[in-house]
């Protein structure tokens, strides 16, 4: 699903294409292709095309299925008249814009143009939203020698970094036909981890400097990057090689007391920019536990909010303006049934993807954290998704952790999984 230029092309509006006045684009003649207002429609399009067939733009996606055509881009929004529209609503029969969507439409089934124009999902009755387009197939599962797969880190070779903080365990490890060959292990725990553009892996533990691992000597060492006093937990690495650190004041982290916050720093280790409060001085974030970014500079962060992690997604504009948060879909997550997320990741095109842990879902989100989708994993018996990474080659890493008392024999599954769709 091509959302992210979806909103970029909407960005230009464009007009009556019969008068010069910039007039609201009311009707689309079906005959000639013409876009145009109400002044020319009842002027001089009724000179031209008395025989033509006018669609009204209120009734898009209400007639019933032609070769009509609606390019979105041309199409003023009616409530925001300086926008365009991409996306249509199902839910509310109507063009939008990129506005609408975070203000009134979050939540609700948008098609894009393409889709639309082909008529392959405007009905009255949608499908639930995780049997559309999303599509999801296991291209090879991996056994490995954990327990669980708390971290995965993907090396520019293809190999990875594995965590069992269950088994404190790190390893680099090669992909063989069905399972993964142990390069380096390591004994300790980490929190997170992130690969860096010099191919090596910056790691947080139970200090307040980061930990560096050389990934050809398999050596740990002092990193440059500290946030004494605070104890970092969330490590991300941006496309332009900023450090984004999630961090928070020592002590029990439920609930939260002391600073709860997030660090952005230079290749050198030097602070660019905290994000802590909100326009009124309230705290953001609970615990700032894992972390993703745009191409854009927008940051997504995983917040968990309690000793359960219950949690949510907090986008952030490079200002810190809070863009929005996401807290589940209620398809999917009830009172019994919360958001509980855990590994984010932002594919190439800037669409967020974040896995909800006890309801074995992904839910796929724009760069500003509103839902487009989401998609359970229980047909594809992919149990207790924890950890996200891209591959070298495109595709989606996801690891598994076991089952709550299971044998600590139990040999954790890594997947690899082409996707489509968004």
């Amino acid at each position: 699903m091509a959302f992210a230029s979806s909103i970029q092309k909407g960005q230009i509006p464009v007009g009556c294409q019969l008068c010069e006045d910039g007039n609201k684009i009311r009707w689309k003649c079906i005959t000639c292709e013409s876009l145009m207002c109400d002044k020319c429609k009842d002027g001089v399009h009724l000179k031209i095309g008395r025989d033509h067939k006018i669609l009204s733009m209120n009734d898009i996606g209400k007639q019933e299925v032609s070769k009509d055509k609606i390019i979105f881009s041309e199409v003023k929004c009616e409530e925001h008249s300086q926008q365009s529209c991409c996306l249509y609503c199902n839910t509310c029969h109507k063009l939008i814009c990129p506005k609408c969507i975070t203000k009134v439409h979050n939540g609700h089934s948008l098609i894009e143009e393409e889709d639309y124009n082909t008529h392959d999902a405007v009905e009255e009755e949608m499908e639930p939203k995780q049997k559309s387009k999303i599509k999801f197939e296991i291209s090879k599962v991996y056994t490995t020698d954990l327990t669980d797969i708390h971290h995965i880190a993907v090396c520019s070779d293809g190999s990875m970094w594995m965590a069992d903080n269950a088994r404190l365990k790190l390893q680099h490890v090669k992909l063989r036909e069905n399972r993964t060959e142990v390069i380096t292990s390591i004994n300790t725990k980490i929190y997170e981890m992130a690969k860096t553009h010099s191919n090596n892996i910056l790691v947080t533990t139970d200090e307040t400097k980061l930990k560096l691992i050389n990934t050809v000597m398999g050596e740990m060492t002092d990193s440059r990057y500290d946030v004494k006093p605070l104890y970092p937990r969330a490590i991300h690495v941006t496309r332009d090689h900023r450090v984004i650190i999630g961090a928070r004041s020592p002590g029990e982290p439920f609930p939260a007391t002391g600073r709860r916050v997030v660090v952005v720093m230079d290749q050198e280790g030097k602070e660019l920019q905290e994000y802590e409060h909100d326009k009124n001085n309230k705290r953001v974030f609970t615990v700032p536990r894992f972390i993703t970014s745009t191409s854009h500079g927008n940051i997504c962060v995983v917040d968990w909010l309690d000793s359960y992690h219950r949690g949510r997604v907090v986008a952030l504009a490079p200002g810190g303006d809070i863009l929005g948060i996401y807290t589940g879909h209620p398809e999917v997550n009830t009172d019994n049934n919360p958001f509980k997320p855990r590994g984010i990741l932002t594919t190439p095109s800037d669409i967020i993807v974040v896995i909800d842990l006890d309801n074995r879902s992904l839910h796929i989100l724009t760069d500003q954290g509103q839902i487009m989708n989401y998609y359970n994993f229980a047909d594809m018996r992919i149990i207790f998704p924890y950890s996200l990474a891209l591959s070298t080659t495109g595709t989606i890493f996801i690891g598994c952790v076991s089952v709550a008392r299971s044998s600590n024999t139990r040999k954790a599954k890594l997947y690899e999984l082409n996707y489509s769709g968004f």
